[in-house]
């Protein structure tokens, strides 16, 4: 029977379940809950043994029936563990290594038992400190062309395509999606949140309807182009990295829709990141070299999710789209459509409900103020300019402008 969990529950959870327990820990063990109250949505654990906190622990993540953050008033679907537990091993299939390791997963309890992270960090957090990862680039690019490519119509047959988008339909967390990313920042909502010193600006988008038209076209692509089994929250909060390791979590998101949705996800937090920098970063050089690290992972990481994508197209590619130019033409559509998306993360982030430690760790005011403004205009120019997009560094190009 479902039941939500507790700090002090937790633990004798995991102590009676045999296929965490033999894995992870030792007989004698003495287990300790500690609730990490660190999501916005989920009930999250870490288990440990209180003889080796950081050797012996795993993870507990289950899922309430609203949004932790909100409350009952935010009702969200419990359907959204299995979900998050089936792309778990997808991706560890198609990426090994690149995601954590799911020790179990309980459909009564709606909760998932995943490898501990601990040697890991938030990858948005150690952005506002000027943390380089070298391997960063090269290991998203990867995840996302082998995700999306081994998941789409490119590859399987149309049958098994059509099989896997009716297990992960999952129409409570898109219309999450629909609502906090295209629909709400553009209207007179409730739940928009932003700073007041930018009124004026957040006034002059919901008061432009080309724009408006725009970001609706691309709500319309999100609901309906069905292309890939999409992460569909790859944002640097949902990605754990250290100096030689990346590990994308919490895919609970996760249904067929648009490949650059992802990708655009990841190229909007690294500008926002960049907008931020301003006030993190007050040194000119150490902002200047780091922003520049920014931007060279943007086109870094596009560059190697291309090569591989091209890769697993000239070796995996179902014989029935086996033309060049169409290669090049979904290609150049995936880029400028990453524009868009990555449009629609950045201003949504300011104007809408759910922000970013990036811009919300700036306390003053005016200061973030200034660094919001610069997202708006990047946000603008990418969703008002992305059919204009020939390459990476016209992409890049405006972050820096």
């Amino acid at each position: 029977m479902y039941t939500p969990l507790t700090e002090h529950t937790v633990a004798d959870y995991v102590k009676h379940t045999p296929a965490v327990w033999a894995v992870v820990f030792q007989p004698d063990d003495d287990l300790v809950g500690i609730d990490l109250a660190d999501g916005n949505v989920n009930l999250v654990f870490r288990v440990h043994s209180a003889a080796d906190p950081l050797g012996r622990s795993v993870i507990v993540k289950q899922a309430l029936p609203y949004a932790r953050i909100v409350g009952e008033s935010f009702p969200m679907p419990l359907e959204r563990a299995r979900i998050e537990a089936d792309l778990l091993q997808i991706e560890a299939r198609h990426c090994p290594g690149l995601v954590p390791r799911l020790y179990h997963y309980d459909d009564d309890m709606h909760l998932c038992v995943m490898q501990d992270l601990n040697q890991h960090m938030i990858m948005r957090k150690g952005l506002v400190n000027q943390t380089i990862y070298p391997h960063f680039a090269e290991h998203i690019g990867v995840f996302m062309a082998r995700t999306l490519f081994y998941t789409s119509d490119l590859y399987l047959p149309h049958d098994v395509k059509k099989q896997n988008m009716a297990a992960h339909i999952n129409p409570g967390l898109c219309k999450v999606t629909e609502d906090l990313v295209f629909t709400d920042p553009y209207m007179d909502n409730p739940g928009n949140v932003w700073n007041p010193a930018i009124d004026a600006e957040a006034a002059a988008i919901r008061a432009d309807d080309a724009l408006r038209a725009e970001m609706f076209t691309l709500k319309y692509a999100f609901m309906t182009k069905a292309e890939a089994l999409i992460h569909g929250d790859l944002h640097t909060g949902s990605i754990m990295v250290n100096a030689d390791d990346t590990k994308v979590i919490d895919p609970e998101f996760a249904f067929y829709g648009p490949m650059a949705f992802d990708i655009g996800l990841v190229m909007a937090n690294l500008a926002l990141s960049h907008c931020s920098q301003a006030y993190h970063a007050p040194d000119a050089h150490t902002r200047a070299t780091y922003q520049t690290w920014l931007t060279d992972t943007m086109r870094a990481t596009w560059h190697i999710f291309e090569r591989e994508f091209r890769r697993l197209w000239a070796t995996d590619l179902n014989s029935q789209w086996a033309t060049d130019a169409f290669r090049e033409q979904y290609i150049k559509r995936v880029l400028q459509e990453t524009a868009a998306f990555a449009a629609a993360e950045t201003l949504r982030r300011i104007l809408g409900l759910a922000h970013t430690y990036d811009l919300e760790s700036i306390p003053d005011l005016e200061a973030r103020a200034d660094a919001e403004r610069r997202a708006l205009t990047i946000g603008r120019r990418w969703l008002m300019g992305y059919r204009q997009i020939e390459s990476i560094d016209d992409l890049a190009r405006v972050v820096t402008d």
